[in-house]
């Protein structure tokens, strides 16, 4: 082999020799590639079959729970508004003078209904009949522009003046039938009030000023019930309502009570007592009767001129043999009474249509 052919001899198996150790490399690189490609592989498979050994959510008994508390929601959302839909019963379409007529008439029933309430439960706690009377001020029950000063309302007002008068009526009676003794005052939304006269503008007020004016006046005039949006769109609407009346505790328990379970639609927002009995007085007073009562007794008793012996005195308490109408805390039967005066919205909707009114409406 001559030396030329030697050279291109080696020059090849060095090219081969490069040419290897580069496939060598390059397969190195492709092992660690093979393997980390198999690894992520194996990571996704352990992760997907841990996701399908997890137990669902919502499984099927969360579904069945979530369905039954559906149920039970729309029971109830039902329930209320076939209360919302349950109006009182009172005349409809009457004309101003019969309304005012009528009111007049159902408030002397309520009178009559308040004095024999008054005049059988003073009977029942004599001891304490001097802080009442089977006499009282005459109520209007906040109607006193139509039947004290015998003006009439306005034909448009009549509808929804029917309406606050038939919660009036129902709630009072329900406060007499719990042993209510007297309703002393009573309060509505006076949307019928007179409207004020407007003032003559004389140019001197500014733009500001009269802005102000206004807002002033709209915000001491706002009445009415807040009724969110939700509940407006359904055509719901509420009246604000108060009533003071004087009753022993359990007649308030008891009138709780009914109005709980009450078809009206009632919200209680408030209930206030108030003593009109000033406490530190009475006290002192009952101190006072006591110790002289004693004190004419232990008189008495010195002055007796007979041989009787008298027994040695005990350490008894001064209200220790008192009556049940002679002490402070007492009983309920013979407690005074409370005033409480009970403040409570009524909601109400306007009753579904009839299905024939519905399409007689449609078809026209």
């Amino acid at each position: 082999m001559d030396p030329k052919q030697k050279m291109i001899f080696g020059a090849i198996a060095g090219g081969c020799v490069v040419l290897i150790i580069a496939f060598a490399v390059l397969l190195v690189g492709q092992i660690g590639a093979m393997n980390e490609a198999r690894d992520a592989r194996d990571s996704a498979e352990s992760e997907l079959r841990g996701y399908y050994n997890e137990t669902p959510y919502p499984s099927k008994i969360n579904r069945d729970n979530r369905e039954q508390d559906e149920g039970t929601y729309i029971a109830v959302c039902d329930a209320a508004k076939a209360l919302l839909a349950k109006p009182l019963t009172y005349p409809e379409g009457e004309s101003p003078s019969q309304f005012v007529t009528r009111v007049v008439n159902t408030i002397h029933d309520l009178d009559a209904r308040k004095n024999a309430t008054r005049v059988a439960l003073v009977d029942s706690v004599a001891k304490n009949k001097a802080s009442m009377t089977a006499e009282g001020p005459v109520m209007d029950y906040s109607f006193g522009r139509y039947v004290v000063q015998g003006e009439l309302p306005k034909e448009a007002d009549v509808p929804r003046l029917a309406k606050q008068f038939a919660v009036i009526e129902h709630v009072c009676d329900l406060l007499l039938d719990a042993g209510a003794l007297d309703v002393t005052q009573v309060t509505r939304e006076m949307f019928d009030a007179a409207t004020e006269k407007p003032e003559e503008d004389t140019g001197k007020r500014t733009r500001r000023t009269r802005r102000n004016a206004k807002e002033e006046k709209k915000t001491a005039t706002a009445t009415g019930v807040v009724i969110p949006e939700e509940l407006a769109q359904d055509g719901v609407t509420g009246e604000q309502f108060s009533v003071t009346f004087r009753a022993n505790y359990a007649a308030v328990a008891k009138a709780m009570n009914a109005l709980n379970t009450d078809d009206l639609f009632i919200v209680v927002t408030d209930l206030a007592f108030n003593n009109t009995l000033d406490l530190r007085n009475r006290v002192a007073e009952m101190v006072k009767r006591r110790q002289s009562a004693r004190a004419t007794a232990a008189r008495r008793a010195r002055n007796r001129k007979d041989d009787v012996v008298e027994a040695p005195a005990t350490d008894e308490g001064l209200f220790a043999n008192a009556a049940p109408a002679e002490r402070l805390l007492t009983d309920p039967e013979n407690a005074l009474p409370l005033e409480v005066t009970l403040k409570f919205e009524v909601y109400s909707v306007p009753p579904a249509e009839e299905p024939e009114t519905a399409e007689a409406e449609a078809a026209e």
